[in-house]
């Protein structure tokens, strides 16, 4: 066989190889976006963020509310948040009863394919996090920060104010929460307020503490996928997250 052919060969296998090395490293997620009715929500931006809240990966939703971004390098992001770029209340691109706040995934553990299938209205759940507290009660305590899309109105007449400058979380008496576990309803065992300081004119807002009984049953898996899914009453505003929580692994 020539030395040409031989090197033509080589080149081909080299190539194949690589191709399977970047396919057994990478995953796809996809899902759909719709709203609390089920209705899809079509050019829906959806981006997987790094640790410093840069995009990563982004694509936009169809006519069907479907997404797919391919090709997503394995690992743990920080984020996945979805919303229509046009509702978003600083664009003012739409009248305030087509405003909406996002959906987000957090701590996304990217390890095989992932379906999320974001649900968004008015009211945010941001900075989702979960622990457990060891040698205590065997539940997990979860924080969420909701953020109402009507107080963001009230106050965001100023376009030069974010959010970051003012109060738009939820008081208790109109916070209400429900939890789940790969899609198991979790008990809620208490709801505290938590006073969270953001860093800016002395300013605080309210986020809470979740307490939620763990399933009777072992889970054999390295993580599961906590949904939160919250209502303030007080404008009839619904949200909801997801939250990739790793399993602990002690000898």
């Amino acid at each position: 066989m020539k030395i040409k052919q031989i090197l033509v060969i080589i080149f081909c296998l080299l190539g194949v190889s690589f191709c399977y090395s970047q396919e057994i490293n990478t995953v796809t997620i996809s899902g759909k976006a719709t709203d609390f009715d089920g209705n899809p929500i079509d050019s829906c931006i959806v981006q997987v963020l790094r640790s410093d809240f840069t995009s990563a990966y982004e694509t936009y939703t169809d006519k069907n509310g479907e997404y797919a971004i391919d090709g997503v390098e394995k690992g743990k992001y920080v984020a996945l948040y979805a919303i229509r770029p046009k509702e978003y209340p600083k664009e003012d691109a739409v009248p305030d009863d087509e405003k909406r706040l996002e959906f987000w995934a957090w701590n996304v553990i990217a390890n095989e394919d992932l379906t999320i299938n974001p649900r968004y209205h008015k009211l945010e759940l941001y900075g989702v996090n979960a622990f457990m507290v060891e040698g205590g009660y065997q539940g997990l305590i979860i924080y969420v920060r909701p953020m109402s899309l009507q107080k963001y109105l009230s106050c965001f007449k100023d376009k030069s104010v974010s959010e970051k400058e003012t109060d738009i979380s939820v008081k208790p008496k109109y916070f209400e929460v429900k939890v789940f576990m790969d899609e198991l309803p979790l008990v809620v065992n208490s709801t505290q307020p938590v006073t969270e300081y953001v860093g800016k004119d002395d300013l605080h807002i309210t986020g809470y503490l979740i307490q939620v009984d763990l399933p009777k049953n072992k889970q054999d898996k390295s993580y599961c996928i906590l949904r939160i899914e919250a209502l303030n009453k007080e404008y009839n505003e619904k949200g909801e997250s997801l939250y990739f929580y790793k399993m602990p692994n002690y000898k």
